[in-house]
């Protein structure tokens, strides 16, 4: 999303200030006639926020003694979710297969997004850059997600991990 701001500037040469603005001066074929001369200038300023979400790391094996409570769960179950997931809860993500990214939140969910149809999970190997949107959510067949290789896909949908 571009945040946009507007604003006008009224130029005049020095040492005319005390005239009154209501006295603009006439125009004769681009050239102006008149007791001082003004310039009227336009000035765009534009903002743009984009999140950059790193790549995760796969957990590291645990000791051997510690295995059966540090240990992540072999399989998953998918869940529907939903549309729309909170932009500043993603913390990283790691690839999953050729279409899926799954993404870890701030509370340690695990969310798997499938790619559209065109795009690789493989471009994504060093994580993904978003625009912020208005509403601070990252919705499927809205959002385009931007890899640092230069390729742009959008979800086709999320679904939530739970162990089995």
């Amino acid at each position: 999303m571009s945040l946009s701001l507007y604003a006008s500037l009224l130029l005049v040469t020095p040492g005319v200030s005390e005239l009154p603005i209501t006295e603009a001066p006439a125009a004769t074929e681009g050239v102006f006639i008149g007791p001082a001369e003004y310039r009227l200038a336009q000035v765009r300023i534009q903002k743009r926020i984009i999140i950059r979400v790193p790549r995760r790391r796969p957990l590291r094996a645990a000791p051997t003694a510690d295995i059966s409570r540090r240990s992540a769960p072999a399989s998953y179950k998918e869940k529907k979710i939903g549309k729309c997931l909170p932009m500043n809860n993603i913390l990283g993500v790691q690839r999953f297969g050729e279409r899926y990214l799954d993404l870890v939140t701030k509370d340690r969910q695990q969310i798997r997004a499938r790619l559209k149809k065109k795009c690789q999970a493989r471009s994504f190997y060093s994580g993904f850059y978003m625009e912020k949107s208005g509403d601070g959510k990252i919705c499927i067949d809205r959002d385009i997600l931007h890899s640092r290789t230069g390729s742009k896909c959008e979800i086709d949908r999320f679904r939530l991990l739970v162990p089995e």
